[in-house]
């Protein structure tokens, strides 16, 4: 949906709130009560006051059984209530706001000590191949794709079957258009490719598996 209806969206769902609050105010009062129609373009949802005033759970999900009114309700509370999807990216600058004494903050730091959620460690494929001579990084760098995750990062790189390793800083750059598959993930120095494929002798390149290396 697009975001510019949210704000008409959120209206609309102000105005359901309103008119079940007003719903329930007829209820206790033994006024008579009427079905609510909430309308938005094309869609429609219907609340009958005398079955969903009874049923709470029942009328949420009806609520959030209609794409256009589950997504108008979760923005109205997030306007209007300070409540967030956990995937909503817009909660990072709510977590950032947080005290660092707070719970959650305590929480976060100890998820991300244990290296799980948005925090665990994801190793890669890579292909790995070794420039001309005077292309070489040094021993213990590497040069890596510009637009690519793994420079200015520390790097443990694994044989395919884990055999052998070897840590490399991605220091050195070189261009890696989109759409173009001939060009390796990482180029290492021939001695570090022997250590850790048992050859440098390879002419495009090969398979390896990378970790980039929490400092």
């Amino acid at each position: 949906m697009n975001l510019k209806n949210y704000p008409m969206i959120i209206t609309g769902v102000t105005c359901l709130i309103i008119g079940i609050a007003i719903g329930w105010v007829l209820d206790n009062s033994g006024a008579k009560k009427t079905d609510i129609k909430w309308k938005f373009g094309d869609n429609e949802l219907n609340l009958n006051l005398e079955q969903d005033l009874n049923n709470v759970s029942a009328m949420l999900e009806k609520i959030f059984s209609e794409d256009f009114s589950k997504r108008g309700t979760v923005a109205w509370l997030k306007t209007h209530q300070n409540l967030y999807e956990p995937g909503d990216v817009d909660i990072a600058s709510k977590i950032a706001e947080l005290n660092y004494k707070d719970p959650v903050s305590v929480k976060l730091r100890d998820v991300s000590a244990q290296r799980t959620g948005p925090w665990a460690y994801q190793m890669d494929t890579v292909k790995i191949g070794v420039p001309s001579k005077i292309s070489q990084p040094n021993t213990g760098f590497a040069n890596v794709c510009e637009n690519g995750e793994f420079f200015t990062k520390h790097l443990i790189l694994y044989s395919m079957d884990e055999s052998n390793s070897i840590e490399v800083k991605g220091t050195g750059k070189y261009a890696c258009p989109k759409g173009l598959t001939k060009y390796p993930d990482i180029q290492l120095n021939a001695a570090d490719a022997e250590r850790l494929l048992g050859t440098a002798n390879f002419s495009k390149y090969e398979q390896g598996i990378a970790l980039i290396k929490v400092e």
